[in-house]
């Protein structure tokens, strides 16, 4: 039998089961026992039937699957947080597709979006903003789109999202403490709010002790070039530096090992995210824990709640959740 030609009537004769029964386990619908589904599974395998999910779509009006999009695959960030969120999507019967636009922008645009919607996910949960012009063009799609770890409120689109001004004011506080008197913050992207309001926090909290953030201290690394930033930071003698998260630190901490500058002792640095937990690394960097599984699994509900038509008024994860700081080997002790 070719294996292209499989059918669903093939499955039910090699397992003696209906053919309404072998559907029912291969869409994930409830109400059939682990044996049944173990039973359909083997005998899948055997005659080698892939579902189509083409025509299957159009029979149902449903693909069941959830596009998943970034602007960089390499932060365990959003390995970690995805996990959970695929993971949840699963649970629910529901497959995930990954889409990166490799680091090109911050925001969704109409090239990425265009990929997507070929695939024609029921949903779309996007690590990115929408660009400018593009909001209109996503609502106008239809499709549930979630906004993770970013607030959708400026867009009028669902959006999960922490407090990022507090977590930025947490690491300010934090540098005050330890007694460190010239501030900086390298960002991301300059235009990204997450971004500033990191910065945001972080300047409040350096003003309320009394400090500034000066904003030739400041800096984008997506934007500018590592050795000029790591120049200003020797050159000014910068001794307390803000992150906007735990790759950037590493990253600044590795260059700056390389001037001689060992962090925890010359200076201190605090990033964020706790990727270390993610990995589990030992504490080598001071960094401020978001609630990283809470957040992704309030995503993923966030989205699965869209799909069912849920009208259920949940409190938002920024009013629930505070970010806490975790103390590593970066910063005085």
């Amino acid at each position: 039998m070719a294996r292209n030609n499989v059918t669903l009537k093939d499955i039910a004769q090699k397992t003696g089961l209906s053919i309404n029964t072998v559907s029912r386990v291969l869409n994930k619908k409830p109400y059939y026992t682990k044996e049944v589904e173990e039973k359909v599974t083997a005998a899948c395998k055997e005659l080698g039937y892939i579902v189509d999910m083409n025509a299957s779509g159009l029979r149902s009006g449903t693909t069941r699957t959830i596009a998943i999009i970034f602007d960089d695959l390499v932060n365990p960030f959003y390995s970690y947080t995805t996990d959970i969120i695929s993971r949840r999507f699963e649970e629910r019967g529901y497959n995930s597709i990954m889409f990166s636009n490799n680091g090109r922008t911050a925001y969704v645009d109409y090239e990425l979006m265009r990929s997507v919607m070929a695939r024609k996910p029921d949903g779309i949960l996007s690590y990115l903003e929408p660009e400018a012009g593009m909001v209109d063009f996503i609502k106008g799609t239809g499709i549930p789109f979630v906004i993770f770890g970013r607030d959708g409120a400026p867009y009028g689109l669902c959006g999960v999202n922490a407090d990022e001004e507090f977590g930025g004011r947490l690491a300010g506080e934090h540098l005050c403490d330890c007694g460190y008197g010239k501030f900086a913050y390298i960002g991301s992207w300059r235009d990204f709010k997450v971004c500033r309001d990191r910065e945001r926090g972080f300047a409040a909290a350096l003003a309320e002790r009394g400090e500034r953030l000066l904003p030739e201290h400041i800096f984008f690394i997506r934007e500018e070039e590592l050795t000029g930033i790591i120049d200003k930071l020797v050159a000014d003698k910068v001794d307390g530096i803000f992150c906007f998260n735990d790759i950037i630190a590493f990253v600044v901490m590795e260059a700056l090992e390389a001037r001689g500058l060992i962090a925890g002792e010359d200076y201190g640095i605090v990033g964020y995210d706790n990727i270390q937990q993610m990995m589990r690394m030992p504490r080598i960097i001071t960094t401020i824990d978001m609630g990283s599984y809470d957040l992704a699994q309030a995503g993923a509900d966030a989205m699965l709640a869209l799909l069912s038509g849920s009208k259920e008024d949940k409190p938002a994860f920024i009013n629930t959740h505070r970010s806490r700081l975790v103390r590593g080997r970066s910063t005085r002790m």
